[in-house]
């Protein structure tokens, strides 16, 4: 039985978000067949949906099985969608050949070095469980969400009903992704989730990312995305120093929706405003860096910050050195859902 859940919790976490991001990957001019693009993309639309979803429905009391359905339901559909479009016409190319072809060529002694660090990163976080203060909001609402079959209506400090929706939270539905997780998985605690299961799978999240940005960065030079990856691996490994660094909460608490914004969000919106700026990967470039930006404000109520200061920050440099706004309408429209939460914001509290 637990072997199943653990197979449920995996179809919705690694292979539906492959299959439909699939479709979305296809569609970048930039897109190289790289099956990390389309896991990465399928992942932030998953994310993006459910922040959609998720943050209404708490404002209309909707239930978490509810939430469930409806995310669900939209995420099948895409996920049939992309595999008739896309998945099928791959697996009738016969590309098995082809893909072990291009890892015997990538194979290098430096990559090598960098894959087995990472495992060993995601495999110690996985089996070493850290215990932080913050758990008494995020682990204790998601099990609230769980044990109540609601979304956000109870305190997780105290037990009793909110009598005001807290403004922080209400926005960021991070906690209540954990027990969709929960429910769709066939029961699987929240809390087993948040300290077994995903630690070591967001340690390899934030790695493909940082592999698809050597990428970008050296397209023609697999030596340097190797160096750049194990400079990555080495800064991160000994970022110690602080509390507050992007090796610290990636490692020791990254199930928390602060950390996800330090560990991920800001890389992967390097990543897609490189894309959809210098590399001017058109419509479904912007569409992805939209999806980022509201996967940011899962997250965490800083992230709504953070998403837009990032988009904003590479906006306006790639406008001096390129000497060309003409992507800053579309970047503001990407940074739509967080301007939008800060509206809520500012109402609400």
């Amino acid at each position: 039985m637990a072997i199943l859940k653990i197979m449920l919790f995996c179809l919705w976490l690694v292979i539906l978000p492959f299959l439909n991001g699939l479709f979305l990957a296809e569609r970048q001019k930039t897109y190289t067949g790289s099956l990390f693009q389309a896991f990465f993309y399928g992942v932030i639309f998953n994310l993006a949906v459910f922040e959609i979803l998720a943050v209404p429905m708490v404002f209309l009391k909707g239930t978490l099985r509810q939430l469930c359905s409806l995310w669900a339901a939209l995420i099948l559909i895409m996920t049939v969608f992309s595999f008739v479009k896309c998945a099928l016409p791959l697996c009738r190319q016969k590309t098995g050949r082809h893909l072990k072809q291009r890892i015997k060529s990538r194979f290098t002694p430096m990559l090598a070095v960098a894959v087995v660090c990472i495992f060993l990163q995601a495999a110690y976080v996985t089996l070493n469980q850290h215990i932080d203060d913050d758990d008494a909001y995020y682990v204790a609402t998601a099990v609230t969400a769980v044990e109540t079959d609601t979304l956000m209506e109870y305190n997780p400090y105290t037990g009793n009903l909110y009598n005001k929706l807290p403004g922080r939270y209400a926005l960021s539905a991070w906690p209540l992704y954990l027990a969709a997780l929960s429910v769709l998985s066939g029961g699987l605690h929240p809390t087993l989730i948040a300290h077994f299961l995903l630690p070591g799978l967001i340690v390899l999240f934030a790695y493909l990312i940082y592999t698809l940005i050597a990428r970008e960065l050296f397209p023609d030079d697999c030596r340097r995305q190797d160096f750049f990856l194990l400079l990555v691996i080495l800064l991160l490994s000994f970022s110690g120093f602080s509390i507050y660094s992007s090796g610290t909460f990636l490692f020791i608490r990254g199930w928390q929706g602060k950390a996800l914004v330090a560990g991920i969000s800001i890389p992967a919106l390097f990543y897609l405003c490189r894309l959809a700026m210098m590399a001017d990967d058109g419509l479904y470039a912007w569409l992805s860096l939209f999806c980022a930006v509201t996967a940011t404000c899962m997250f965490s109520s800083m992230g709504v910050v953070l998403s837009v200061i990032s988009v904003a920050a590479y906006t306006l440099v790639y406008g001096i050195e390129k000497r060309k706004w003409s992507h800053l309408s579309c970047a503001l429209l990407s940074c739509g859902s967080a301007f939008l939460c800060g509206v809520v914001y500012l109402i609400i509290s």
